[in-house]
């Protein structure tokens, strides 16, 4: 019976583009930056030519600088020209995104990718604390574990690329102290996190990470790096130790936390907060998308968990709301 459902679950989701359709009529979509890029021969069969449709865009690596924001900025503006009918917002996750890629031409507006996390799926439950931090990585070098060396209660989840096994091995040697799992289910990543003190965002270069928002809805403070890619800006200030690039202050930071732990129900609630700032955001532009295209916005119009985008998704997920490829 399993591998029936396997293949009727390849037969639904192969084929689909990788976005999440908001509206067929008016056409209302949201997308990934490199996934629509990538994809725009098969996208712009679905764009109409003679009438508006609307695209959000949110952004899977930092775009502050000019390496990453000019060429994304130039495929979007070949793009535009192809089809001047539909309208690109790219939803950033930091400010300098904003005017980084605002003045290359791009409608940007802050609008950050946590906010869009189904706080449901992170419930506040009593476990016990086995672990001082916990780091939800995948074992790349951008990731840096290697700042969490000296922390000596540390839990490890995080999968990899066979590529880089080598690295792995290598990463893994030098934190023996650490418990590590490959994968846990994303339905169970909860109680692995709150099994924890605090967690760890180590990175210098990424996205948002949803995993900082992540340890925040399970109610942990944060162990954070200086970095750019936009993470920053959902943290409540009494929830985050700033570090430097040094093994020793995470270290010492960790144990900060492990003796001076804030309410966890206080954590959540400051970060949902910040959420809900966001999620307004959002839900003009597209009121604003249904109003210029002459629709009318539903008012029970509900955002799904990360928009849709990047997550486990159900194969009529993609039959409802998918476009073919």
């Amino acid at each position: 019976m399993s591998r029936l459902k396997n293949l009727i679950r390849k037969k639904l989701l192969d084929g689909y583009l990788p976005c999440h359709v908001v509206s067929f009529k008016p056409l209302i979509f949201f997308a990934y930056d490199n996934d629509f890029t990538a994809n725009w021969e098969q996208f712009k069969v679905h764009i109409p030519a003679d009438r508006p449709s609307f695209l959000f865009l949110q952004l899977g690596w930092q775009h502050e600088t000019d390496a990453t924001a000019r060429p994304f900025a130039e495929k979007l503006l070949l793009i535009a020209a192809e089809r001047p009918q539909l309208a690109v917002t790219v939803l950033a996750n930091s400010p300098a995104e904003v005017e980084k890629l605002g003045s290359l031409g791009i409608n940007t507006v802050f609008c950050h990718q946590n906010a869009f996390l189904d706080e449901r799926k992170y419930p506040l439950v009593n476990i016990e604390k086995r672990f001082d931090a916990i780091y939800v990585a995948r074992i790349t070098p951008f990731k840096r574990h290697q700042l969490a060396s000296e922390v000596e209660s540390l839990y490890l989840i995080g999968s990899y690329h066979l590529r880089q096994k080598a690295f792995v091995e290598e990463t893994l040697a030098k934190l023996k102290q650490a418990h590590y799992r490959e994968a846990v289910p994303g339905r169970l990543i909860y109680r692995e996190m709150e099994s924890a003190r605090c967690g760890l965002c180590l990175s210098q270069e990424e996205g948002a990470m949803f995993v900082s928002a992540e340890y925040l809805l399970c109610g942990l403070p944060l162990v954070n790096t200086a970095n750019i890619g936009g993470r920053d800006y959902l943290f409540p200030e009494f929830a985050v130790k700033n570090v430097p690039d040094d093994p020793t202050a995470v270290a010492e930071a960790v144990a900060y936390w492990r003796s001076n732990a804030p309410d966890p129900r206080r954590i959540r609630e400051a970060t949902l907060v910040k959420m809900r700032e966001s999620r307004e955001v959002l839900r003009r532009l597209l009121g604003e998308a249904y109003e210029a295209s002459g629709a009318r916005c539903p008012a029970n119009l509900k955002l799904p968990h990360k928009l849709g985008l990047r997550c486990t998704r159900m194969p009529w997920m993609n039959y409802f709301h998918g476009l073919k490829g």
